[in-house]
């Protein structure tokens, strides 16, 4: 489906918000039906959580700054765990290692 142009998502903002809503909806659900069904309910809850977020906000500001902080708390939960694998990772390799005078009797036969 091809979106109105920006003067008509302008005018429907302005003088038609449930019309620009109803827009709004019909585009995510084109876009969850594109995915799998594993994602599509992954992509229905998060889709819940904004439309929770928006409902609760007093005007539009404050819904995207609440969407804003949803995604930067996802972003951070993120990053904390691929530092936390990259620790475990470093710690699994660290106990691997032997010390200086060994040499492995696996990794002496690998390198003939």
């Amino acid at each position: 489906m091809e979106l109105p142009d920006f003067d008509t998502l302008k005018h429907w903002a302005l003088a038609e918000p449930e019309r620009l809503d109803a827009l709004l909806h019909q585009q995510i659900e084109a876009l969850i039906a594109q995915v799998g069904p594993d994602q599509q309910r992954r992509l229905r809850g998060l889709q819940f959580r904004i439309d929770c977020q928006r409902r609760l906000a007093r005007n539009n500001l404050d819904s995207c700054i609440r969407i804003a902080n949803m995604m930067h708390d996802s972003l951070y939960d993120m990053r904390r765990h691929i530092v936390h694998l990259q620790e475990e990772s470093l710690t699994q390799a660290e106990e691997r290692v032997p010390p200086d005078n060994v040499i492995l009797l696996a990794d002496h036969f690998r390198s003939k």
